[in-house]
């Protein structure tokens, strides 16, 4: 039986802190710039609420899917952001992982060896973000690289790794949101608490889209 080398658990949670500010910060540069962007009328690129608002005037069942995620997402925040960390946890009848995703015996995930997700996820961001830019400029107004984009960053940042920790035994090596977010709460409780209003105000901002700006 071959023996798993585990890191001490503090020596864990630093890298697992660095990776989940890494990682999380690059998808919100993946949302945020374009939205800023839009705000100030600097160039023409297919935003989140853009996207999610195209979606939910094609079909309007998309808006109770987005109302739902909002809510499920809330029901497992809350206990991460008032949690050390790095202890596992029981949410919703299921234990969490270290970084903070459900699985069926915490004890049974290998604290390493999914090094390579990192550079997978990252790949899979550069690849949006081209994919975004090329399908404007080749055709103006279409929301297909947009599509693109935060699709990619919704299965590697959440659905998959969800995935990978509820059946396969494995945790990539960044926490979720809501656990980095309870990092950050610990180091500079001011900024989380400023980071997870704006949140908030972007799940209802794709709730309720248009809003805070209705048409007259």
């Amino acid at each position: 039986m071959t023996e798993v080398v585990t890191q001490p658990p503090q020596t864990r949670g630093r890298s697992a802190e660095f990776w989940g500010y890494l990682m999380w910060g690059l998808a919100a540069l993946a949302i945020a710039v374009p939205e800023l962007a839009s705000v100030f009328g600097l160039v023409d690129w297919p935003t989140i609420s853009n996207t999610t608002g195209h979606l939910e005037a094609a079909h309007e069942w998309v808006r109770l899917i987005v109302v739902f995620v909002i809510v499920v997402l809330g029901y497992y925040a809350v206990p991460q952001l008032f949690t050390h960390p790095t202890a596992p946890r029981i949410v919703g009848g299921q234990q969490t992982t270290p970084n903070g995703r459900t699985t069926p015996d915490a004890g049974a995930v290998p604290a390493e060896g999914m090094g390579g997700y990192l550079v997978l996820a990252v790949a899979g961001l550069i690849v949006g973000v081209v994919a975004a830019i090329v399908a404007r400029q080749i055709h103006p107004g279409t929301y297909i690289g947009a599509y693109v984009l935060y699709g990619l960053i919704a299965v590697l940042w959440v659905i998959l790794p969800s995935v990978l920790a509820m059946f396969f035994a494995r945790d990539v090596p960044f926490p979720t949101l809501f656990r980095t977010i309870g990092y950050l709460e610990r180091r500079a409780h001011p900024l989380a608490a400023v980071i997870l209003a704006l949140l908030v105000i972007l799940l209802l901002h794709l709730a309720f889209y248009p809003w805070p700006r209705y048409p007259v």
